[in-house]
């Protein structure tokens, strides 16, 4: 949690700029905006260097993992990481163009969310349906099962109920679902029911 702080405020120290007056940010800048040369050589080209590093380290740690180990457990890693997350949040850095930026990893990264809640949901119903342990054929057709299921979730649940949400709000509509939240909390609330949760 503090290192993703750090590395945030980082960011806007070393990435951003004022965007009124295209100065440093200071405490008073009202609007942000990213520097035109996309800051510093080594977060310009962060994802690069940081896989490039990740990479010798790994190689590296494989004969020297049991002395460093909790070194690398233990935050050992964060300037890795610290690199690969600003290069490609400065999104100058050629991977993040060329390979993250990509339609097959846009889709991936869109439907991230609904393959993490779908994954028990599927497995399970797998494993009551066809057997787990026993087939190497259907754990190794998890993965693509589970990416279409996400896809399908994502393109025909998902994203109509987001849409209907930004429709009611620039609308300013009451759906159903406002209706029997507030309903809700109406009964519930504030020395009702819930107040037996809050002790």
């Amino acid at each position: 949690f503090v290192a993703g702080v750090a590395a945030a405020r980082l960011f806007i120290l070393v990435a951003m700029v004022d965007a009124e007056t295209r100065g440093p940010v200071l405490a008073d800048s009202r609007l942000l905006a990213l520097r035109e040369d996309g800051g510093p050589f080594p977060l310009r080209y962060g994802c690069v260097l940081g896989y490039a590093l990740y990479a010798a380290l790994l190689f590296a740690a494989t004969t020297l993992i049991g002395k460093f180990y909790y070194f690398f457990h233990n935050g050992g890693m964060l300037p890795v990481m610290l690199l690969v997350l600003l290069g490609a949040a400065i999104g100058k850095d050629p991977l993040t163009v060329w390979v993250f930026r990509s339609k097959p990893l846009l889709v991936l990264g869109r439907i991230s969310y609904m393959q993490y809640l779908m994954q028990h949901v599927l497995q399970g119903w797998i494993r009551q349906n066809f057997g787990w342990k026993d087939s190497g054929a259907i754990q190794a057709g998890f993965v693509p099962c589970l990416l279409l299921f996400s896809y399908c979730c994502q393109r025909w649940v998902e994203k109509p109920y987001t849409e209907y949400q930004r429709w009611k709000q620039e609308k300013k509509i009451k759906g159903v679902d406002d209706r029997a939240i507030e309903w809700l909390e109406a009964r519930f609330a504030k020395g009702g029911a819930w107040s037996f949760f809050a002790r």
